[in-house]
């Protein structure tokens, strides 16, 4: 029965790890087709299953695809505080899979304008990328790099990351990866004041990858370099297009700002007043994106605050189970210890008795009495009319060498069953090993059958079960006795 319940509990673990990693496979897939997921609800069964069972590689996988799933359905909080859980359970830091906590998380932080946190992100990645020898990776952290510092005004600084990233991405065959590079390196040489360069960077990045959606701060960028060459007409191509897309709220208000100036510079106020109030709109929109962002620092910071109380609470609990643990070993040490002591006591008080008894046995062997009652025992046995018998005084000493013999039989038959004395004495006689045809000769002339009827009454009425021998019914009590 035992084999077929740890039969029973291997299949079912088993199956329950197969339904984990399929979740984990299915939630993978998504991500590489870039398909949204309706919820977290498949991938969650995978985390809570490894989060119990799994070593801390598939943890980590398995938080990492939860931040992805977080992110996609712009649960940004949570989708950046389980990128932060994978990336503290990855036991490899020098794995694929670290660097792919590092992108997806870097985006996150980047994107919502946590710049602090993004930037070490993003240093970490160049790191790694480095020690794996990972080209893409390497020009994707130097480009956010750059773009970190400029967020901050250092151009000086971010131009040798960002030149260097556009040499190694100049090298590869991805076209959107040199299209991204790309915009960073208009992006400084605009505000370093460099215009050839800003434009050439432009119109590369707008040749390198024609797909509209991907292409809007490219356009951006050279409606930028027209406007400042005074090239409205050719400005407004390029800008235009961007008021239509639904995302992007700064870029739309920079663009909108810059067809607000080509309309007045063209007469055409109407229109600027237009562009003016849509900048404006667009402009708030960007101001609450901004908002957003610190209330997502406020949510991370409850996230890590609850999780730490977690922490602190299993902690907790897991010290006074230890506490406990550690009371129960002292306890149970000390209950042993004690009646190991009393087992140790008794054993040397039963030694001590055993020995008392058969110093007393010895000395009762040698006694008057014994050589007296042995000696009647053979006259009663030739003679059992013979008038020599047992004293009062005689039967005394009987009595105290029984009970120094049994461990006090006598008196507690005496005060415990409240035996007669003709009763005690018969009890003595079979303690004392007296032959029963001999006993009628001792104890008042009783006959063999009245001492038998006698012996087999006496247990009856101390409440033994009918049919107990008195012989055995004495060594029961004597056993009692020396516990």
């Amino acid at each position: 029965m035992r084999l077929i319940c740890l039969i029973l509990l291997f299949v079912f673990h088993t199956a329950e790890r197969d339904s984990a990693e399929r979740c984990m496979q299915i939630t993978a897939e998504q991500d590489r087709q870039y398909v949204c997921p309706e919820s977290d609800s498949v991938i969650q069964y995978a985390v809570d299953y490894y989060d119990r069972h799994g070593n801390r590689s598939e943890r980590a996988r398995a938080h990492y695809l939860l931040g992805c799933v977080e992110a996609d359905l712009f649960n940004r909080a949570q989708a950046i505080y389980e990128l932060r859980l994978a990336s503290r359970l990855n036991p490899n830091k020098e794995s694929n899979q670290q660097a792919l906590i590092y992108s997806r998380l870097g985006y996150l932080l980047y994107e919502h304008r946590l710049y602090d946190e993004a930037w070490e992100i993003y240093d970490n990645a160049r790191e790694l990328a480095i020690v794996r020898k990972d080209t893409t990776d390497l020009i994707h952290s130097l480009m956010q790099l750059g773009c970190l510092l400029m967020t901050k005004g250092d151009y000086e600084a971010a131009a040798p990351l960002t030149d260097e990233a556009w040499q190694l991405a100049e090298t590869q065959d991805d076209a959107y990866l040199r299209a991204t590079v790309l915009t960073a390196v208009y992006r400084l040489r605009r505000q370093t004041g460099d215009s050839e360069g800003a434009e050439r960077a432009a119109r590369l990045c707008m040749a390198t990858v024609p797909h509209p959606m991907r292409t809007w701060p490219a356009m951006y960028n050279l409606g930028e370099t027209l406007y400042y060459k005074e090239q409205y007409d050719s400005a407004k191509m390029f800008l235009e297009p961007i008021m239509e897309i639904d995302h992007s709220y700064q870029l739309r208000a920079d663009a909108a700002d810059l067809l607000e100036k080509i309309a007045f510079r063209q007469g055409d106020r109407g229109k600027a007043h237009t562009y003016s109030e849509l900048k404006k709109a667009l402009e708030r929109s960007a101001q609450m994106s901004l908002e957003t962002t610190n209330v997502l620092r406020r949510e991370l910071y409850e996230l890590e605050r609850q999780a730490e109380m977690r922490r602190r609470t299993e902690l907790v609990l897991w010290i006074c189970l230890a506490l406990l643990l550690i009371l129960l070993v002292v306890v149970g040490y000390v209950i042993v210890r004690r009646y190991r002591q009393k087992t140790a006591l008794r054993q040397q008080i039963r030694t001590m008795q055993t020995e008392r008894q058969a110093l007393i046995a010895e000395e009762f062997e040698s006694s008057e009495v014994n050589q007296k009652l042995q000696r009647l025992i053979e006259v009663a046995r030739e003679n059992p009319f013979a008038k020599e018998n047992l004293t009062a005084s005689d039967w005394q000493q009987l009595m105290v060498y029984t009970d120094n013999m049994y461990s006090g039989i006598m008196t507690h038959l005496r005060s415990e069953y409240g035996l007669t004395e003709d009763e005690l004495h018969i009890c003595l006689m079979f303690l004392m090993n007296v032959p029963v045809v001999c006993m009628g000769f001792f104890v008042k002339g009783y006959s063999r059958n009245t001492i038998q009827l006698k012996a087999r009454q006496i247990p009856i009425n101390a409440g033994a079960k009918k049919g107990t021998l008195l012989r055995d019914w004495l060594a029961g009590e004597v056993q009692h006795l020396q516990k």
